[in-house]
């Protein structure tokens, strides 16, 4: 995973998609590399990570991560994607 690479996550049925600002290997001494995403059109994740904290009492930043563990986001041929969803329409 790279600085701009286009990624996708699908939470809890949430399609969310972003852009790769910054990479950090072993950044929790895990070995794990993890990865800071600038995401786009995110409403419906933070009005849902708001409301679960709002539900057990907690702050929303608990429930926002700063940083991604990379294998829970996938790396996606922008280009290739567009022309797959375009057939579709």
């Amino acid at each position: 995973m790279n600085i701009n690479d286009t990624v996708f996550q699908n939470y809890g049925g949430l399609h969310r998609y972003g852009k790769v600002k910054e990479v950090k290997k072993n950044f929790k001494g895990d070995g794990w590399s993890w990865a800071k995403i600038d995401w786009i059109d995110d409403e419906k994740f933070t009005t849902c990570q708001r409301w679960k904290a709002k539900m057990r009492g907690e702050k929303s930043d608990h429930f926002i991560p700063k940083y991604y563990r990379c294998d829970n986001i996938q790396v996606i041929d922008l280009n290739k994607t567009l022309q797959s969803l375009i057939k579709l329409q």
